[in-house]
């Protein structure tokens, strides 16, 4: 009996020597994981600011360039319809019929109000005049 007791107290010892061991693993182990855990917090606050001054520099972007969309849009009427012109046989060109109609009362405004009828010759208006 008295060897069994002796035999089961080195166990016993020898287990509260794995014990200590694991225990000072598993401090290290707890260490580095609290280490890299504040690591990643501050990369990830740090990313996090960087995307949002980066989402608030292209809104900035964005806001400027809707701003240029409407002062073109303002400029030029995409909807407009463009009119071919033939005048006195050798001046072509193309122009909006907004544009020929931008001056109230004048005889273009009324030539293109879709009130007459236009004389076309391969598609374009033709105008008698000296090009």
């Amino acid at each position: 009996m008295r060897k069994i007791e002796e035999c089961f107290a080195e166990h016993i010892a020898n287990m509260h020597l794995d014990f200590e061991d694991k225990a000072i693993q598993y401090e290290k182990i707890e260490s580095q994981l609290q280490t890299n855990h504040q690591f990643l917090m501050d990369w990830y606050v740090k990313m996090q600011n960087h995307l949002n001054d980066k989402y608030a520099s292209i809104k900035i972007e964005k806001d400027a360039w809707e701003v240029e969309k409407e002062d073109i849009k303002a400029l030029y009427k995409y909807d407009s319809e463009i009119v071919a012109l033939n005048v006195g046989g050798t001046v072509q060109l193309k122009t909006e019929k907004d544009v020929l109609c931008s001056v109230p009362n004048s005889n273009l405004a009324k030539l293109f109000s879709d009130m007459h009828e236009l004389k076309k010759i391969d598609e374009e208006v033709f105008l008698d005049r000296d090009g």
